[in-house]
């Protein structure tokens, strides 16, 4: 229904202004539409460097608006043309014609004016169709919910609409939007549809050291992101627009995911990367107690059972939360490590580099101003981390 009004108040507004500027500036108006359409993508690069001095930094906007401000401004030139046109025609039919001719040429002025203005009509309605398509494909997916503003509902319905009265194909061939485009905003939709599946994003190997950033940690404990929030909820959300505000990170984000996608979807529903798995240290690991107290009593045979038991029991509380993470920039992150030397007992966490293959890695890292090697081999699935005289063991997270 909201098409069909759409079309209806375009028509009519094609049709009076036809009517009232005549067949000329109606004409020119046309092909200005047509020339303006043909030359948005051109015109649009040329503008879209001036957006960031205005204030525009947003990529969607900058997308939108740089060559729907090419088409306005060819269509505005064509426009000026067509008037200037109109008038010394009007002059001539005015001051060198007689009264007949002026009067038959007023009247086909006028009927063909609004004859023309039903093509204007008929094209701001294939071009606002575009939009609105290449919009509402993104925001039903996004943001779905009733709870979201009426604009954005209103746009969902539009959406909707147009693929019930089959414009969405005529609206689509008007302009060369990628595969990718679209492509993006069916996981951007998948995302938003699956908060739980969401949780699991920052265990995906290339996100692994940017979840480890304490800004993005923060946003993971965010209860409007835990509870499903609508997209409203989210680009209102104090953090988020904290973390937009880094362009750095944001342009290391979309890379990712871009690059990326299939790989990102694949891991989200199996928990495989085919893309990383190869490299067998990349993961997300915990502290593994009984393998690390078999290296113990194996490096210390004459350890008694009471030690051991006591030991067991000091070192089950002390690495509850002790785990190990290595992204595949190759950062490395030891959390929330025991420092038994400390008074009272603390945690440290050290960070630092990784380095090596297959199976056999060289760690450095740091914590409160000292430096440690250490070295690591793993099978993929337990990882045994040796630094200083103390083995540490650990098993995969997931």
């Amino acid at each position: 229904m909201t098409i069909w009004i759409l079309a209806l108040l375009l028509l009519a507004a094609g049709v009076g202004m036809g009517l009232r500027l005549g067949v000329i500036p109606s004409a020119f108006s046309f092909v200005g539409i047509i020339m303006g359409t043909l030359l948005a993508g051109f015109t649009g690069r040329l503008i879209k460097p001036i957006l960031p001095h205005i204030g525009i930094h947003d990529p969607t906007l900058v997308w939108i608006i740089a060559p729907v401000t090419g088409l306005i401004i060819v269509w505005l030139i064509f426009n000026a043309i067509g008037l200037e046109v109109h008038r010394r025609v009007s002059v001539y039919y005015k001051y060198n014609v007689g009264d007949l001719r002026l009067a038959l040429w007023e009247r086909l002025n006028l009927r063909l004016g609004a004859c023309v203005g039903v093509l204007n009509g008929a094209a701001s309605l294939v071009l606002i169709s575009f939009l609105i398509f290449n919009v509402s494909y993104w925001t039903t997916q996004v943001a779905p919910s009733p709870e979201e503003p009426k604009t954005t509902r209103l746009l969902n319905q539009m959406g909707s609409d147009l693929q019930s009265t089959g414009l969405d194909k005529a609206a689509r061939s008007v302009g060369s939007v990628p595969n990718s485009t679209y492509k993006t905003a069916d996981f951007a939709g998948f995302l938003m549809q699956n908060p739980a599946l969401t949780a699991r994003l920052g265990d995906y190997p290339a996100f692994l050291s940017i979840a480890e950033r304490d800004d993005v940690q923060q946003l993971a404990q965010d209860n409007t992101l835990k509870n499903g929030a609508t997209l409203n909820e989210l680009l209102h959300d104090g953090q988020v627009q904290s973390l937009l505000k880094d362009t750095n990170l944001v342009a290391t984000v979309w890379t990712i995911i871009q690059s990326d996608m299939d790989d990102i979807t694949n891991f989200l529903i199996t928990g495989q990367s085919p893309k990383y798995d190869s490299e067998k240290i990349v993961g997300r690991w915990n502290f593994d107690l009984i393998p690390a107290l078999a290296a113990l009593r194996e490096s210390q045979p004459k350890i008694k059972p009471n030690e051991m038991k006591e030991l067991r029991a000091l070192w089950t509380q002390a690495f509850a939360d002790t785990t190990f993470v290595a992204g595949t920039d190759g950062q490395a992150f030891l959390k929330n490590l025991p420092d038994f030397k400390s008074h009272p007992p603390d945690t440290v966490t050290w960070k630092g580099q990784w380095s090596g293959d297959d199976t056999n890695y060289d760690l450095s890292l740091s914590a409160n101003g000292q430096t440690h090697e250490a070295s690591a081999i793993t099978d993929g699935l337990r990882l045994t981390i040796k630094m200083d005289d103390t083995t540490y063991v650990f098993e995969r997270a997931y």
